[in-house]
């Protein structure tokens, strides 16, 4: 908000008036609501055809779409708040989308923030299937996950991202194993030293900033996609 004052003269001695001048430039008068942290590259031509949109979410809703029959895949609504704009353009605080899983209810949805990528259609946006880094707030007030298995993805074989010790808020721990649907106990990789296991459980020791994560699935799965 800038104000200045505006000289006229209208038939009677010289006035200032105080005029107030507001910019609001993107959503609701937030000056930073349109803007992401990675500008698009319209002069590749798998980019400047994707519909993308990258962002750091807060889960609000989520509910389970009813089966019906030919479905292959479980799929779900979720409305999540806007918080920050990492790649893509959208105008407002909340968006609503939808996500498929072939493997049951998507697990991303257990996260309450999550890094979330979507591309959009005729009939909305929607999650590119099965993408996605569960955030975290870190000790300094940022957004980071923790490794990522993108770090195994043959076209990330020569990435220059390195993993970094992140000083997470709170600690950041995951089960090692669980049993599946058909009573099978399954267990889950958690290398060392990125993370530091612990009896069932294995804590996170090292990750990447949002922006980093973003390229290595920018550089890793969404080129494999053809999406970049």
């Amino acid at each position: 908000m800038i104000v200045m004052p505006i000289i006229y003269r209208s038939g009677a001695p010289l006035m200032s008036l105080f005029v107030i001048l507001t910019w609001l430039i993107g959503c609701k008068g937030n000056p930073e609501a349109h803007y992401a942290l990675i500008s698009k590259d319209t002069t590749n031509p798998r980019e400047r055809a994707n519909t993308m949109f990258v962002f750091v979410g807060e889960r609000m809703e989520v509910a389970v779409v009813p089966w019906e029959e030919g479905m292959l895949d479980t799929k779900v609504k979720a409305r999540y708040k806007v918080i920050e704009r990492v790649y893509g353009e959208y105008p407002d605080k909340v968006i609503d989308f939808v996500a498929y899983d072939h493997y049951g209810i998507p697990p991303f949805i257990k996260y309450k923030h999550v890094l979330m990528y979507l591309s959009r259609n005729d009939s909305g946006w929607y999650m590119e299937k099965y993408l996605y880094d569960p955030l975290f707030k870190t000790k300094d007030g940022r957004w980071a996950g923790p490794y990522s298995d993108d770090y195994g993805h043959p076209y990330n074989k020569a990435t220059t991202i390195r993993p970094e010790k992140i000083s997470f808020q709170e600690k950041v721990g995951f089960p090692t194993k669980f049993v599946d649907e058909d009573g099978k106990e399954v267990i889950l990789s958690f290398p060392s030293p990125y993370y530091n296991r612990v009896g069932d459980s294995a804590f996170a020791v090292y990750g990447n900033y949002v922006i980093d994560l973003f390229r290595l699935k920018k550089e890793g799965v969404l080129k494999a996609r053809e999406l970049f």
